[in-house]
């Protein structure tokens, strides 16, 4: 029997993964001369470890610390065995030093007890401290405490898997050394398990989460609703992507708090135990499998992965697609005009899955010349015969189970997409482990605990037709971006985007420094792209506006702030959630490229200035020390957890945010603007248009026909510019020069029957590179009237610069009034200079 290890949100055994399927075991009243020795004598152990086994069971919770020869006896019936280590959890026990000490020591005990056996699935160091006493002793003292007996078992048993067993009225309560997340609940009705199971794998974050108990009392409840019950919630388990569930418990036979328990009957068998109607249950589900919803027929999947230049990591992509657990399904690779030898790896890969009987699912090679990832995925669609179309990167290796997690969340009904966590696979290099936790990851944004508001391309699938009836992708966005597009056109439609925590692929990072900016060069640049089609969802600044919530980074409150947890009146409530206080605004601010670009504008200044020359250092010093509270709360891997690595991740935290605005800003100056040649190409433009102005027409010809004109105009003649996408006041936004945009607003005024009167307004706007050269030049006349120069001179220049500004806005005005102009003959309209008809 191999160790459990943890890989990301699951638990192995060796090369496969492990599942818990688990019944509590006890406590029994103590027998014999040794009391703390909760168990039934060792035949009936025996035997009912021969009777687990057969429920198809692989584990027993156990409540106390059990003798070497229940190990045994358990192993030799294939059984595992999770521990809980008791202790006096339901008395002040942070009160006393000797309480304290007496707990460690027991810790230590239990992990010395079972130090090197295989078969000890884990430790729980705990189960349930009372709500009322975390609130008396203090959430923080309380779960500083639990580090500490996990950290003390750890010293004990480097290797050993170590949790704490939480429940709802503690939900806050997670250790944050613990490899696992265990909470025991007791939920009756399926929706709202299955939604507080989503909520607990966001509470887990990438650690596996497990059920240490969940049962119903059948002197209450009845035979048949406890396996109905049971029933559905091994089923929710297992779409839901828990790594596991205890079913309390056994039997019936039950002792706690120093008595037999006798009104209460929680188990799968009786006293004497004969089967319930669960146990029969229970054994078809974990004999014979049966994860999937009833009634559900998994949907045929095309699965296409887009390389180019990927040979160091497409054989392992391929290799971990070429083996999922999924009944249909083809294997799509677009290799976008590598030029590495992609191809070769190819043919070896087809030469190695030739060997052998498995079965293996189709795979579909195509190749085509370089012409971008959003084009390589279109081909994909294009090549895909099944119901779904699921989209990972060739850097990117896949749980088995990822496609069936994927297409279980579709196949609700409520989503036309769905996405699951990207998550860093051990790294090979102290950089590798830093990049892994910089900031500018691709990870999901998630509006709840099951809609998401944004997948990562690397991990993302669709039904084929709403995909297909968007257009697919859009093929401007070459390198990044894509995945954003797509999420943000989707919901323009109506569509919903679910969110699957079990669907988990492992997406290596970047190895180097070099080649982590670069991809964050390249984020800002689609991000560019992406306001210049949303603007809806960005900032005046340029940056993204989230509806939901960024997850994967560190709390970057400048003070510890503690979050909030609601504890219900006299502290009573039964799911006693924490809300953070997460005060990362104003780091996003000093990290940026504007703030920083001031800081050095006010420290030149400083030459003149003294008092500038204060404000740039301590503009620059926030910027360093935003970088520096990452660095301090990010979780590096443990094995490459250095100071070393500490300094360069302070270094990445400060170089990422002013890499990828730079790469936004030059590349929205440098793109999205209208070619002076379109503006220029009529002279006289600016003498001829008097905006605002208005057209008449008498055959019912309204704004709505004067816009599609208009925009198939502009587009026909290289005008840069963004339709209204439902959120503005205005209908077109015109990109124009560095200096102005413009926005034009367009209404009908109905004058009986069909006569319509077009009102058209032009809106000019100052574009961003406009206000900072006008702050830089109001800056600059500080030191060049310090120097002495007569403000005549500086008047001058102002006035040349607003002439300028006038002529260039008036060009543009003037030129959008021909193209309106224009528009509006074609449609019918004649232009009225009174406003009226």
């Amino acid at each position: 029997m191999e160790s459990l290890v943890r890989k990301a949100k699951f638990l192995f055994a060796g090369d496969e993964k492990f599942v818990v399927r688990g019944v509590a075991y006890g406590p029994f009243r103590p027998g014999g001369d040794n009391p703390e020795i909760h168990l039934p004598g060792r035949s009936q152990v025996v035997a009912d470890l021969g009777q687990i086994a057969a429920l198809g069971a692989n584990a027993v919770r156990l409540y106390h610390v059990p003798p070497a020869w229940f190990l045994d006896e358990a192993e030799a019936a294939g059984i595992r065995s999770m521990i809980t280590v008791p202790w006096t959890q339901h008395v002040a026990f942070l009160g006393e030093r000797s309480s304290r000490e007496e707990v460690l020591g027991r810790v230590r005990a239990c992990a010395r007890a079972v130090r090197g056996r295989a078969c000890v699935a884990g430790l729980l160091v705990g189960n349930e401290v009372p709500s009322d006493l975390v609130r008396w002793m203090g959430p923080d003292r309380v779960s500083d405490f639990l580090d500490d007996l996990i950290d003390a078992a750890k010293q004990e048993d480097p290797d050993r898997l170590i949790s704490y067993a939480s429940y709802p009225p503690t939900e806050y309560l997670v250790p944050n050394a613990a490899d696992f997340v265990t909470f025991n609940v007791y939920l009756h009705r399926e929706v709202e398990f299955r939604n507080y199971l989503s909520r607990l794998h966001s509470v887990a974050g990438d650690r596996p989460l497990l059920l240490a108990e969940f049962g119903m009392d059948t002197v209450r409840h009845g035979e048949r609703a406890q396996a109905e019950l049971l029933a559905w919630h091994i089923g929710a388990c297992e779409q839901g992507g828990a790594a596991g569930t205890v079913l309390f418990s056994w039997t019936d036979e039950w002792y706690t708090g120093g008595m037999d328990v006798g009104d209460w009957a929680f188990g799968l068998v009786t006293r004497d135990r004969r089967p319930k109607l669960a146990y029969d249950a229970v054994r078809s589900l974990w004999r014979d499998g049966g994860g999937a919803p009833a009634g559900y027929r998994a949907p045929t999947a095309s699965v296409v992965v887009c390389a180019f230049n990927a040979a160091s990591t497409l054989p392992g992509a391929l290799r971990s697609l070429d083996r999922l657990n999924y009944p249909e399904y083809e294997v799509i690779l677009v290799d976008d005009g590598s030029c590495d030898g992609t191809q070769s790896l190819v043919e070896d890969f087809l030469m190695e899955r030739s060997v052998g009987s498995v079965a293996r699912p189709e795979f579909k090679n195509i190749v085509q010349e370089n012409r971008g990832l959003s084009a390589a995925r279109n081909a994909g669609i294009a090549a895909a015969r099944g119901d779904v179309v699921a989209f990972t990167d060739a850097d990117c290796v896949a749980d088995a189970d990822w496609l069936r997690h994927l297409c279980w969340t579709l196949s609700s009904g409520k989503f036309a997409a769905v996405g699951g966590p990207n998550l860093a696979p051990p790294a090979e290099g102290w950089v590798e482990a830093c990049v892994a936790v910089a900031p500018g990851a691709p990870n999901h944004v998630l509006l709840s605990d099951v809609e998401a508001e944004h997948v990562p391309g690397c991990n993302m699938a669709f039904w084929k037709g709403p995909l297909q009836g968007i257009g697919g992708f859009d093929e401007d966005y070459r390198v990044a971006g894509d995945d954003v597009d797509i999420c943000w056109r989707l919901m323009a439609q109506g569509y919903r985007i679910g969110f699957s925590p079990a669907a988990v692929v492992w997406h290596r990072r970047r190895g180097t420094v070099a080649a982590y900016l670069g991809q964050q060069r390249g984020y800002g640049e689609a991000e560019s792209l992406l306001r210049f089609n949303h603007a809806v969802f960005f900032g005046p600044l340029g940056g993204a506006r989230w509806r939901g919530t960024v997850y994967g980074q560190p709390d970057l409150s400048l003070l510890p702030w503690r979050p909030v947890i609601y504890h219900g009146a006299f502290g009573l409530g039964m799911f006693q959630c924490a809300y953070g206080r997460r005060g990362g605004a104003w780091a996003a601010m000093v990290s940026s490229v504007e703030w920083c670009l001031a800081g050095l504008y006010a420290l030149l200044l400083g030459v003149w200035w003294s008092e500038a020359r204060v404000i740039g250092v301590l503009m620059i010093w926030s910027t360093l020390a935003a970088g520096a509270v990452w660095a301090w709360r990010a979780r590096i891997e443990g094995a490459h957890d250095t100071g070393r690595a500490r300094l360069m991740l302070w270094f990445l935290a400060v170089a990422q945010p002013l890499v990828r605005g730079w790469a936004r800003y030059t590349t929205w100056i440098r793109n999205n603007r209208t070619p002076s040649a379109v503006i220029d190409s009529d002279v006289e433009a600016r003498e001829r248009a008097k905006p605002p102005e208005s057209f008449w027409n008498e055959r019912g010809v309204g704004r709505l026909s004067l816009l599609k004109e208009l925009s198939g105009r502009l587009q026909a003649e290289g005008w840069r510019f963004s339709l209204d996408p439902g959120w503005m006041p205005w209908d077109v936004e015109v990109f124009g020069s560095r200096w102005w945009c413009c926005r034009l607003r367009t209404a009908d005024e109905h004058h009986g029957g069909p006569k319509v009167l077009v009102r058209v307004a032009y809106d000019m706007r100052p574009t961003a590179f406009q206000w900072l050269v006008r702050v830089a030049l109001v800056g600059g006349m500080i030191p060049v009237l310090r120097l002495g120069a007569p403000a005549w001179a500086v008047l001058c220049l102002a006035i040349v610069l607003a002439a300028f500004l006038h002529f260039r806005s008036s060009r543009l005005r003037g030129r959008l009034g021909t193209v309106v102009g224009a528009a509006a003959e074609a449609c019918g309209l004649s232009r009225v200079s009174d406003g009226k008809g």
